[in-house]
């Protein structure tokens, strides 16, 4: 019943020579200690209106230290043609020698070049910008930071202008560093940051090990303050002598809690009245702690991503031996991060720490055990820092892709629109994990010798052809079996306590269900719209067990045969209206994660936002705890949440058009459930409300929904009415 949409605005480019399609540089003077200590190049991609802004105020912010003798700082910038409109509402791409300027507001900063409309999403780009920069500004070490959207092993860096549809793979960020290195002469970055969303991931970061030696990556999306730049710039001005560590260490350890809108009193004030609608005085510690909740920061030695990855190999050859129900069991319930591939299946991105350790929390397994330990010390080895929120409990610094089967069908084969092994080829030759979700589902044998370990050698690894280890993970699309997981599940049909109550009452469901590997259950309830002729989906949530667990900071439910066989749902008539000061819209709070209290769980509202001034639309999701409390909002570069997500601070005019979810029956007399836009509510100085009502009058169908650790699913409905 799940569907996988396709991933429409990140698409694979053939990589071709891109020496080939350069202008020629000179190559920079050699290292010596008359040059400069640093150049931090700032590859600025905001030729999008949810980033522009907040990317152009990174610039400013690294305008308030400016380049001096020992640290130059250069940009690119990109901007987008609507939306914001400060400094002038340019919209070309610029080069600047960025320069010391105490306004926030607006660039001062020594224009270099005015570019035009130029494609960021292009790898020939970032290599110009690279290759300009260190032949004009030589640097004993030398640091580039992207900015942008990013999307985990999918890439990110979209542009839609002039080229609609175009970013950067994985691939081609490996391919466009090596090309950099090679053109200038230089060995190595010191460091490579990415300040964007779901990079930290061990399939990306293995892109750029060869490349550089230290790395700054989030493995969850980025709110929209961004990285701390005046923080981390002012402390490599001070301490200019310090080595690519100790930066990456310091733009974790100054992430959100010392950025500058945050610690400034004014620039404090301004952000709070724009993004909270507060106008009274608010501590830096209280704004710190309203971004931080979901927040992930990870600083790596790339040095240490090779015994990462050989680390992680034996990890997956052990997972070989171990009960597959208790592998996909840790699949359901290991910390995840925001999902780039729609809303109909769970999200692939597994925190790799959290999902281990559950693994040998499920099985027994002595060889398991020892491959975990040796994980673990490979992980500590190559984390210089991390940093995590309390609406992340579980996370340990690297994700990993582990899909349920209809996703890995949708990214695995020779059709794939996206494809994992070819966006990602150098993870795929290096490791053996894509061997292992092969072997997860099909059962197919796995050769612990079919890695290329040369591929991860900053000696080698420029030279190897990427094409090589591109081959699809299945030989065709089809529906993959599930070795050893039981997927037998089953529920008698419901049974309610009363099929008429008024909205002040309760009605008992109950029912027996059966299957060995249960993993969440949900309630469901739509009311019949006689104008219509559909049910119009009003609540929906998980059901606990009466047993939840908790493993580092994780909650799921432990199902147990009594529960099952005696299930009772007490179901309380409620609906839940949205409302923005001034009009109330109904809307559907979906669970997004399971947790014990109002403060552990998360619900997400569907909807479309619209920019006032372009009218362009972004699909996005708004979230909340489990006591409906605001806590942000997402926009996705593609339809129906796909594509590459990001948080932003909602825009005062802009608006909301919550997504409505019907049955109705389609042409072969089956319930269907299709999403209309419902009503539209607009975004002003104060964040969204939530209210809760008693359900209005009518047929309600109220369901039980059974899942298993495969996402597989079986439901049963029964009509109740609610009385006036």
């Amino acid at each position: 019943m799940h569907r996988i949409h396709k991933l429409v605005s990140i698409v694979f480019a053939s990589l071709m020579p891109l020496a080939s399609v350069l202008p020629v540089y000179a190559n920079p003077t050699q290292t010596n200690h008359n040059e400069p200590e640093w150049l931090i190049m700032l590859y600025q991609n905001a030729d999008d209106e949810v980033l522009e802004g907040d990317i152009f105020t990174d610039l400013n912010e690294a305008e308030l230290v400016g380049s001096t003798d020992d640290v130059t700082i250069v940009a690119q910038l990109d901007r987008y043609d609507a939306g914001f409109d400060g400094d002038g509402d340019w919209t070309t791409t610029k080069r600047f020698l960025v320069t010391q300027d105490d306004d926030l507001t607006a660039l001062a900063s020594e224009e270099i070049a005015d570019l035009g409309e130029i494609d960021s999403g292009a790898p020939e780009t970032l290599v110009d910008f690279a290759i300009w920069a260190m032949t004009n500004y030589p640097a004993q070490k030398y640091a580039l930071i992207l900015s942008d959207h990013g999307a985990g092993w999918l890439g990110g860096w979209n542009d839609d202008a002039p080229d609609e549809g175009s970013s950067l793979t994985i691939n081609e960020i490996d391919q466009a560093l090596a090309t950099i290195l090679a053109e200038t002469g230089v060995e190595q970055f010191e460091f490579v940051g990415f300040d964007a969303c779901l990079m930290s991931q061990v399939e990306a970061l293995v892109g750029i090990a060869p490349y550089a030696r230290y790395a700054v990556a989030s493995q969850e999306t980025e709110p929209a303050i961004g990285w701390a730049y005046f923080a981390f710039l002012s402390d490599l001005v001070k301490r200019p002598a310090q080595d690519g560590k100790m930066l990456a260490k310091n733009i974790v350890s100054s992430y959100i809690a010392k950025d500058i809108r945050i610690q400034d009193d004014d620039a404090r004030r301004d952000y709070v009245a724009e993004v909270y609608g507060i106008e009274e005085e608010v501590t830096p510690e209280e704004v710190a702690e309203a971004e931080s909740q979901s927040v992930t920061l990870t600083a790596i030695d790339l040095a240490k991503i090779p015994a990462l990855v050989d680390a992680l190999n034996e990890f997956a050859f052990a997972l070989t031996e171990v009960d597959p129900a208790a592998v996909a069991r840790a699949r359901t319930y290991a910390q995840s991060f925001e999902s780039v591939f729609g809303e109909e299946a769970p999200s692939p991105y597994l925190d790799l720490g959290n999902f281990a350790a559950l693994v040998a929390e499920f099985a027994d397994s002595k060889p398991l055990n020892t491959a975990l330990r040796t994980l673990n010390k490979a992980y500590k080895a190559a984390i210089l820092a991390e940093k995590h929120g309390a609406g992340r409990p579980g996370a340990t610094g690297f994700s990993i892709f582990f899909p349920t089967p209809e996703l890995l069908v949708a990214v695995g084969t020779e059709e794939s629109e996206a494809s994992y092994t070819a966006y990602a080829s150098r993870f795929a030759g290096a490791s053996l994990w894509d061997d292992f979700l092969v072997f997860h589902y099909t059962n197919q044998d796995i050769d612990p010798d079919a890695v290329e370990p040369a591929l991860l050698e900053p000696g080698t690894a420029a030279e190897a052809n990427l094409d090589d280890y591109a081959a699809p993970l299945l030989a065709e699309e089809t529906d993959l079996p599930a070795p050893g997981i039981a997927t037998d599940l089953s529920m008698t049909p419901l049974e309610v306590s009363s099929d008429s109550i008024s909205a002040d009452e309760t009605v008992l469901l109950s029912t027996q269900i059966t299957g060995e590997e249960i993993g969440y259950i949900y309630m469901e309830v739509s009311r019949y719209d006689e104008e219509s002729e559909t049910y119009i989906v009003e609540d929906m949530d998980y059901i606990a067990a009466d047993d939840t667990v908790e493993f580092d900071g994780i909650y799921y439910p432990a199902w147990t045969e009594t529960d099952l066989e005696d299930f009772i749902y007490e179901w309380e008539p409620t609906i839940y209206t949205l409302n923005d000061g001034e009009n109330e819209a109904f809307a559907l709070f979906e669970p997004s994660v399971y947790g014990a209290t109002d403060e552990d769980g998360e619900y997400d509202v569907r909807g479309v936002y619209t920019f006032a001034d372009s009218e362009e639309e972004r699909y996005a999701t708004m979230k909340f705890n489990s006591a409906l409390e605001y806590k942000g909002l997402l926009t996705f570069t593609g339809a129906n949440g796909t594509g590459a997500p990001r948080a932003m601070n909602p825009r005062p005019g802009d608006t909301f058009t919550i997504i409505e979810q019907r049955y109705e029956l389609d042409d072969a007399g089956e319930w269907v459930a299709n999403d209309y836009l419902g009503d539209t509510l607009t975004f002003s100085s104060k964040p969204f409300t939530v209210t809760a009502y008693a359900s209005y009058p009518g047929e309600y169908s109220l369901g039980i929904i059974v899942t298993d650790l495969l996402d597989n699913s079986v439901a049963e409905y029964a009509t109740v009415y609610v009385t006036e």
